[in-house]
């Protein structure tokens, strides 16, 4: 046996709650790592940039000052370290130091890629910016900037250095605080994440009970609803509707099964009784009793299980709707013929010609269900029209009988459905509207049922009309032409045919 919905619900949840922990951490690391170097990127550029201004700032004041009276014009208070500058070198064009900050180192700076003598040096005093350098005997990273100048036919180099150590010092402890925090915001962002799917996962968990325990029990049960508005919620109200609905069918299976039991029960009782009979006295059953009862009873249950087996087909996969081109007016035609060739009751007519693309079995097995019941339940009259209404063709078969009570008019399309007592007298499965339903479904109609005029029901088949031609043997107009009634002979004109129909000849 395996295992229970609600034993597995745990481990489906641990999964759960340790995949999204997993996935935030990994997503809160990569932020957080992909953020922090972009931090310390941008940190170490601004902290460079300040030096490299603090730098350029002095060297162009001594360039100044030298282009303007030689290296003699240079003050000496602006060799004196302070303002961002700690090391100022003035070197000339074979790199000797010409004059220097106090404590500044006696041979010249060398920067990488620039020497002073360098051709290449721009002739518009264009600085040239370093970072990483060193000085021979000095402790620590420095940034310097160079700025060329000349003064009587001489070229001079000004170098003017920053002490960077304390400031890239800085910048590291913020990337080792920076390190150390990374991993405690990914782990308490992990377990954050963890313990918030764990807690939005328990509504899950009593679900998931309560349907184990539905399942083992009773369909009666519903799922319990979370108070929060969200997609749990929103799963537990869906849940319940599926569970109302597979509540709703089964007792209908039951009820159905029940209902075909009783209703196949009473013909087999029949026949199972007259062979009793005829096999305990040994004597044949005559001709008389099996037309009266036998056949009857054994074409009602042909009927009962074809009524049935329609039924089944639908449910599976819908009916089969072989669509042709059908002239409604004869179909109704043929059965008016019928109804009063067995002079159960009148039969008023009312037709309006009409064409339509369907299934011409479907449609006819539909009109004589509907006449069939309106027969069963009338007392002296039945009326059956065909009219055209909004590009539907409507097919209305009325009874002067009880009626169908309003609450009772959507149930009776139900299968094995009854209706009060009044309405129990009939000898039909109560299958028959059930099956007129499934074919109006099956051509995109539908059939309802209401109060007659003259008291009795009224039911109404529906059925959609063909917005263009179905073929090319006629045109719009052939839809509602007017055209003989079914059994008329050929030649008679239409005063004649329309009398054939009238319920007054």
């Amino acid at each position: 046996m395996g295992r229970s919905l609600s034993s597995l619900l745990p481990i489906a949840r641990w999964g759960v709650r340790a995949q999204s922990a997993l996935i935030a951490a990994v997503v809160v690391a990569v932020a957080l790592g992909v953020g922090g170097i972009v931090t310390l990127f941008m940190l170490h550029q601004a902290n460079t940039d300040a030096m490299y201004r603090s730098t350029a700032r002095q060297a162009y004041q001594i360039a100044t000052a030298i282009s303007h009276g030689g290296p003699a014009a240079v003050d000496s208070d602006d060799l004196a370290p302070g303002a961002g500058v700690d090391v100022m070198q003035v070197l000339d064009s074979q790199g000797h130091v010409v004059t220097a900050s106090p404590g500044a180192p006696s041979g010249a700076v060398r920067l990488a890629g620039y020497q002073p003598a360098d051709s290449a040096v721009p002739a518009d005093d264009s600085p040239v910016y370093a970072d990483d350098v060193y000085i021979p005997g000095f402790r620590g990273e420095y940034c310097a900037t160079a700025v060329s100048t000349s003064y009587a036919g001489r070229r001079y180099t000004v170098v003017a250095l920053d002490r960077a150590t304390g400031i890239r010092s800085s910048e590291w402890t913020m990337a080792a605080i920076m390190a150390i925090e990374l991993p405690l915001v990914v782990a308490l962002g992990a377990a954050a994440v963890y313990f918030l799917v764990g807690r939005s996962l328990r509504p899950v968990s009593r679900i998931a009970r309560r349907v184990d325990e539905i399942s083992a029990t009773r369909l009666g049960q519903r799922v319990p609803v979370p108070d929060a508005h969200d997609e749990i919620r929103s799963l537990a109200l869906t849940m319940n509707g599926m569970l109302s609905r597979l509540e709703s069918n089964h007792d209908a299976q039951l009820r159905f099964v029940g209902d075909a039991s009783h209703e196949l029960r009473s013909p087999l009782t029949t026949v199972v009784g007259l062979l009793d009979l005829a096999d305990d006295t040994r004597s044949a059953i005559d001709v008389q009793t099996v037309r009266a009862v036998l056949l009857p009873e054994a074409r009602r249950m042909q009927h009962i299980v074809d009524d049935l087996l329609l039924l089944a087909r639908a449910d599976e996969s819908g009916l089969a709707v072989i669509r042709t081109d059908i002239d409604l007016d004869d179909i109704i035609g043929a059965e008016i013929t019928r109804l009063r060739s067995s002079n159960l009751v009148a039969v008023h007519p009312d037709m309006t010609p009409i064409r339509m693309v369907g299934d011409r079995d479907m449609i006819t097995r539909a009109v004589r269900n509907l006449t069939d019941n309106a027969v069963r339940y009338a007392r002296s009259t039945v009326t059956l029209s065909l009219t055209a209404d909004s590009g539907e063709a409507m097919i209305v078969v009325g009874d002067d009988g009880p009626g169908v009570p309003a609450s009772e008019r959507e149930r009776i399309f139900n299968r094995f459905a009854r209706v009060d007592a009044d309405r129990r007298h009939g000898s039909g499965a109560g299958l028959g509207l059930a099956i007129v339903r499934e074919i109006a479904n099956a051509h995109g109609g539908r059939v309802t049922v209401h109060d007659g005029p003259a008291g009795g029901a009224e039911f109404v088949l529906r059925l959609p009309l063909p917005e263009t031609p179905a073929s090319g043997d006629y045109d719009i107009a052939d839809s509602v032409r007017p055209q003989p009634v079914p059994g008329t002979p050929d030649g008679l004109d239409r005063q004649e045919s329309e009398r054939l129909v009238d319920p007054s000849s």
